[in-house]
């Protein structure tokens, strides 16, 4: 079957979804509202997902194994969409097929692979680095999520023509402010809470890099001083995750820091409403979607200085050093006061949110795509 000049390869997006996985299911359900004109590599167990986000696009079947699916890109892939005729190929994580003879996008996210080896698995950063390695040299356009991501990306290869910067959205039907008061919270749907209990809410794996133990650090600090304030991590377990099930072992205050998992998109709702600010203290991101849900939202927001997180959310966030518990800790107090500058930064970051939004990340990627001479209308 001849192609209809781009695909995309979604098949890096995992069973439970988070931000790049979240990136790459807003891409293509918002270019089908705008152009039906590309067709979608899935691994084989995800066809009937990404079938009913869109319809009209043809599904090519990926392996559902990992290691075979990396040989398969390289070699059967790469055949295939070369006796298809495909222009364009978008590898929506990374990597692009290296036999391949059309028009290569890939989209990078951050670059913690190569400057920060020690947060992820060893094999992980042997591939992910030569896989943007590899982008830089031979694609032909490279997505990045932010002006930050942009310029670590250039520090280590130079300028590059080929970079744009698309930022990521927010799909405002679900993320709004809810009606009346800015100040007033239903309770968080966490069991043992109260409406009296005040949440400090996390969203994200619990791995290195997400600096969970030094939230669950600074939280030691605020709880010393109010026994409302309770902590509430959403995220799977990712790798090395057990020094900060180790501290929550040790901590005074174990009994009000609560676990919970991966949420469904309803039950992940329901815990940012209750909450009484997010916290998301990242090392580093190469955009923080967290950041810019709960500030459309009109929830406050806690996050690091000098990050990507800083460019999404400008002054409607309470910035803190990610390496200082102690400075956590008072912006986490700043942000829960329910001051006047409190709602007032509430209110701006719901205002900022309106400039983010899917429909417009899908119209600059397929911006994109039609500078190279793709040309599909809009």
């Amino acid at each position: 079957m001849p192609g209809r000049g781009l695909v995309i390869d979604v098949s890096s997006v995992p069973p439970r979804p988070a931000g790049a996985g979240r990136y790459a299911i807003e891409l293509v359900s918002n270019l089908r509202k705008i152009t039906k004109g590309f067709d979608l590599i899935s691994k084989s167990g995800d066809v009937e997902f990404w079938e009913d986000i869109a319809a009209e696009s043809v599904i090519l079947r990926a392996p559902n194994s990992k290691p075979l699916r990396v040989l398969w890109e390289q070699e059967i892939l790469a055949r295939k969409l070369n006796r298809r005729g495909e222009r364009i190929y978008h590898g929506i994580h990374y990597t692009i097929p290296g036999a391949y003879r059309g028009l290569r996008v890939s989209t990078v996210h951050d670059l913690t692979m190569i400057e920060h080896p020690e947060w992820h698995e060893r094999v992980k950063v042997n591939y992910f680095s030569r896989a943007i390695r590899y982008a830089v040299e031979n694609a032909d356009a490279i997505v990045v999520p932010s002006r930050f991501t942009k310029s670590r990306l250039e520090s280590h290869f130079g300028a590059l023509a080929k970079v744009h910067v698309v930022y990521h959205g927010v799909d405002h039907l679900r993320f709004k402010p809810m009606e009346g008061d800015l100040g007033e919270k239903p309770v968080c749907p966490v069991p043992g809470l109260s409406h009296q209990d005040r949440v400090v809410l996390h969203i994200g794996t619990i791995e290195p890099r997400k600096n969970i133990e030094n939230l669950v650090k600074a939280f030691e600090i605020v709880a010393g001083g109010d026994p409302s304030v309770h902590l509430v991590l959403v995220g799977q377990k990712g790798w090395q995750s057990g020094p900060v099930f180790d501290l929550i072992g040790r901590s005074k205050h174990r009994e009000r820091i609560h676990v919970i998992g991966y949420l469904s998109d309803t039950d992940l709702l329901a815990t940012l409403y209750g909450s009484s600010c997010v916290v998301y203290p990242s090392f580093a991101e190469g955009f923080g979607l967290p950041v810019l849900e709960a500030m459309a939202a009109g929830i406050p927001i806690v996050t690091s200085a000098g990050s990507v997180m800083e460019e999404v959310a400008g002054d409607c966030a309470w910035l803190c050093d990610p390496r200082d518990p102690i400075s956590i800790s008072g912006q986490i107090l700043e942000a829960i006061s329910r001051s006047d500058d409190s709602r007032l930064r509430v209110a701006n970051g719901i205002a900022r949110s309106d400039q983010f939004n899917w429909l417009d990340t899908a119209r600059k990627h397929l911006e994109i795509y039609n500078k190279l001479g793709l040309g599909l209308e809009s």
